[in-house]
């Protein structure tokens, strides 16, 4: 069997790119259509958060370092399949990530996430929710270096979606 002709193999690639691309945007659409609008939050320079075993304690987020806040549900299947993206961050020098549990009615059951990431596991509140706007899980915040809202994601990531979104 002859190979194609370079013309049919260039016009392959440049249809199998124009499909990718059109997911890619489709997938953008839909996040920001799911995104709440957080022009309203006003930058956030320190958390202050319990731990699971009810410490309580201040994250800094202008520390130089842009910030991952992953809230989940301990309810939330999506949330324990794409939680491990986070572990992708444990030792990095330029992002700081934790992971927040809403939606709880004993802290208790948030521990079994703590087994399942490499970085902090803190126990929200529903002002925390409500400051956030969280109503949908997971929901993965990341903030600028100034505690801005750079980029709000809504449901299943991965970690190279998280990753590229601290690079931009």
């Amino acid at each position: 069997m002859p190979l194609p002709a370079p013309r049919t193999i260039l016009l392959r690639a440049g249809r199998s790119v124009l499909y990718l691309a059109g997911i890619f945007l489709f997938a953008a659409a839909v996040n920001w259509y799911q995104a709440p609008a957080t022009q309203n939050i006003a930058p956030i320079h320190q958390l202050k958060l319990a731990s699971l075993s009810g410490e309580k304690n201040q994250i800094v987020i202008t520390g130089g370092k842009k910030t991952v806040i992953y809230f989940f549900a301990p309810w939330c299947a999506v949330c324990k399949v794409s939680m491990d993206a986070l572990n992708f961050f444990e030792d990095s020098k330029r992002v700081q990530a934790i992971a927040v549990g809403l939606d709880y009615e004993n802290v208790e059951e948030l521990n079994p996430f703590q087994t399942k990431v490499n970085v902090p596991v803190y126990a929200g509140s529903h002002e925390l929710q409500r400051r956030f706007m969280v109503d949908r899980f997971p929901a993965v915040y990341i903030l600028n270096n100034d505690g801005s809202v750079a980029h709000v994601i809504v449901g299943y990531t991965s970690r190279f979606g998280i990753w590229i979104r601290t690079l931009l």
